[in-house]
């Protein structure tokens, strides 16, 4: 089946032709919750501190259990109100690592932590919080004639068997919320937006992994990964769909590309396989081509921009000069704003050409909007990771 009615997929993060200078989307708002330590003695904390915003879209926080003698603990988050937004125990021993444990969305203004526990050893401690807002404050738009992002979720398809299979390729998309230091050396949260290529492995950009201006050498370090979440969640959802990183399966500055292995949270659902894989091209686009982009634009809801177009099939890795080899990137008309980076950007036949990187930049002549070829993507990992290239799944090159 043909998706050109409905897909047509690039990315966006505003940026330099450098990788090192690439923009990033900072989304939300770190804080430090005051007085956030439970005991046996100390069973509830509410979570002050939080920044002035009266609406947040939800909050999140990470805790951080020390349990030497292996007690029973059990964790409850409230609203002010009372309800159990969420609630686990030491089962969930992830939480009890050095990098602590995400909750899912908290969707209260502020919430409260209790704790349940007979151990004198037992201490529990909110380590961060985020507020996070509707969207992300100071989006880098990159437009282009002809098209514009739209929202899944209010997208008229009148075409049953076409809205489903949309629909299960926005499932696998996913928007990543990392978090770690700035330049300044204050915490830092931003969003990009990637897809789920497996049952737990999800496909980003390399440049997602640190914020914007971090030397190289702090790229997808293990605080970053154990401090990202993949919300691969639909607004609105009754039951959100959100996952933690657990290991950094590959990265290439180069292809821009970052493949991460995904864990369940501590409150959160169990990883379970999509109800379609998406299909990885060997194919590299041609000049025309029409493609669509399902992405995250300025951190809001799953949406697509469609009626675009591949401009240049044979444009120079980002890293390098224009007129360099190899040609592993093209340019695309796709609309996109900062947060679009990583997201899957399909043909007309519903495969994943490449992935979306950098917004038109007054550092390359050449116009539009970046992509990384699928192929170039797939033939390095071929080369350098040969069990991750057999668990993708992936049909020999042609």
């Amino acid at each position: 089946m043909r998706l050109l009615s409905i897909l047509a997929v690039s990315f966006a993060i505003g940026g330099s032709a450098l990788a090192q200078e690439a923009r990033m989307t900072k989304f939300g708002t770190h804080f430090k919750p005051i007085d956030a330590v439970l005991n046996k003695s100390h069973k509830r904390v509410e979570i002050t501190g939080a920044p002035s915003q009266t609406a947040p879209r939800y909050y999140r926080l990470r805790i951080r259990v020390t349990n030497p003698q292996s007690g029973k603990w059990s964790i409850v988050v409230r609203s002010s109100g009372g309800q159990v937004l969420s609630a686990f125990d030491q089962e969930a021993r992830i939480c009890e690592t050095d990098g602590g444990c995400w909750t899912k969305r908290l969707d209260a203004k502020l919430p409260a932590v209790q704790l349940s526990t007979v151990s004198d050893d037992v201490r529990v401690e909110v380590v961060d919080a985020l507020y996070m807002p509707s969207e992300a404050e100071t989006p880098f738009y990159s437009p282009m004639p002809g098209n514009t992002n739209e929202l899944l979720s209010s997208l008229g398809i009148p075409d049953s068997d076409a809205r489903i299979a949309l629909q299960m390729q926005a499932d696998n998309l996913g928007m990543l919320i990392g978090f770690g230091p700035g330049t300044d050396g204050k915490p830092v949260n931003w969003c990009c937006s990637g897809t789920r290529l497996t049952s737990d492995l999800f496909m980003t950009n390399w440049h997602c992994g640190a914020a914007e201006k971090m030397p190289e050498t702090s790229f997808w370090q293990d605080d970053i990964c154990a401090s990202t979440i993949i919300d691969m969640s639909w607004d609105g959802d009754s039951q959100g769909r959100e996952f933690a990183c657990r290991k950094v399966e590959f990265s290439d500055k180069s292809l821009d590309v970052a493949i991460i292995r995904m864990s369940g949270l501590a409150d959160g659902p169990a990883l379970s396989e999509p109800l379609v894989r998406p299909k990885l091209s060997w194919e590299r686009p041609s000049n025309g081509n029409s493609v669509a982009i399902l992405h995250h634009p300025a951190c809001q809801a799953k949406s697509i921009t469609r009626g675009c177009s591949v401009l240049n099939a044979q444009v120079a890795v980002w890293t390098g000069p224009e007129d360099g080899d190899p040609k592993t990137d093209f340019s695309h008309n796709c609309t996109t704003e900062t947060g679009s980076s990583g997201g899957p950007v399909y043909s007309s036949e519903g495969k994943i050409v490449g992935i979306h990187h950098l917004g038109v930049s007054p550092a390359r002549m050449e116009p539009g909007n970046f992509g990384v070829s699928a192929e170039a993507i797939l033939s390095e990992i071929q080369q350098s990771n040969q069990a991750l290239f057999d668990e993708l799944g992936v049909p020999p090159r042609p």
